[in-house]
């Protein structure tokens, strides 16, 4: 029998957690296609500094002119990147879960994974307009994200202004996977996804979301808490479920038709989805991009 999200959250061990997590995946599944030296031919990729001069095609140089890397399937490393969103909507709760709470489990899974397969790895957060690195790639990176991870608090709003966010426009072959509600007042989130697009990138986001959040059915008086601007209000549930209902589907299916973008993919999740399964979605998919 599996462990629930509330039990695995409860553990408050984000190693032990990750570690419940990989077992629960039925299957040892790669955080990506992998792409290296091997026997089978896949592709050519330009020759780049820092590549090994061995294994410039050399007939196809004497052909062309050109200095290309032949590349096959392989067991080669992978940099990924870990985002998390530290707005105060984060801390949203329902049902005794708090969604930072299942963010830092997802995110710490899959650093694991990636850990336990030799991809490199880094640490950045979203937090009152800012874009933070907190861990960079070393060999001890999974640690030190767990260590970052267990210690964060959401708190305050991402700003509508655009800014520019210049770390996060590198050009290195990468997998970028950012976890928030994406939640937005404008388009602050695309934008951000705007400016990481490459390439050479691929940009994987998970959008947490409450059940109650994606379908409101409850009924009574109830004060509404904005968790960012901490304004409250009472309202009948009754009397806003059809408007509140039509308006989310509205936001989330336009969100998701925005993010149709190549290389980029969007992973809409909900608290009763158990993280496992959800990791197990991502790496099933991923394999057929």
């Amino acid at each position: 029998m599996q462990a629930s999200n509330l039990e695995i959250i409860k553990l408050s061990n984000l190693k032990l957690a990750a570690k419940i997590i990989s077992e629960q995946l039925k299957n040892g599944v790669h955080l990506g296609k992998r792409v290296g030296v091997g026997s089978e031919f896949e592709q050519y990729r330009y020759y780049e500094p820092g590549d090994d001069p061995k294994r410039i095609d050399w007939k196809y140089f004497s052909r062309s002119g050109k200095y290309m890397i032949k590349e096959s399937p392989s067991e080669s490393h992978l940099h990924v990147r870990m985002m998390l969103d530290l707005s105060g909507s984060m801390n949203y709760r329902e049902n005794g879960i708090i969604r930072l709470e299942y963010a830092k489990n997802l995110l710490a899974s899959l650093s694991y994974l990636a850990h336990q397969q030799g991809d490199s790895l880094s640490y950045f957060t979203c937090q009152d307009g800012n874009v933070d690195q907190k861990v960079a790639a070393s060999p001890k990176a999974f640690q030190r994200i767990l260590y970052f991870l267990e210690g964060e608090k959401a708190a305050g709003t991402m700003p509508v202004v655009k800014k520019d966010f210049p770390v996060l426009k590198s050009r290195q072959k990468e997998l970028v996977i950012l976890v928030s509600d994406f939640l937005q007042k404008e388009n602050e989130w695309l934008d951000i996804v705007e400016q990481m697009r490459h390439p050479k990138k691929e940009i994987v986001l998970f959008q947490i979301l409450g059940d109650q959040e994606v379908k409101f059915d409850l009924k009574g008086n109830f004060k509404f808490h904005d968790l960012e601007s901490n304004r409250s209000v009472i309202l009948d549930g009754k009397a806003i479920e059809k408007n509140y209902n039509v308006s989310i589907n509205d936001y989330l299916s336009g969100f998701k038709k925005s993010l149709i973008l190549p290389k980029v993919h969007l992973f809409q999740v909900q608290f009763s989805d158990p993280i496992a399964g959800v990791i197990n979605r991502f790496l099933t998919e991923r394999s057929l991009y």
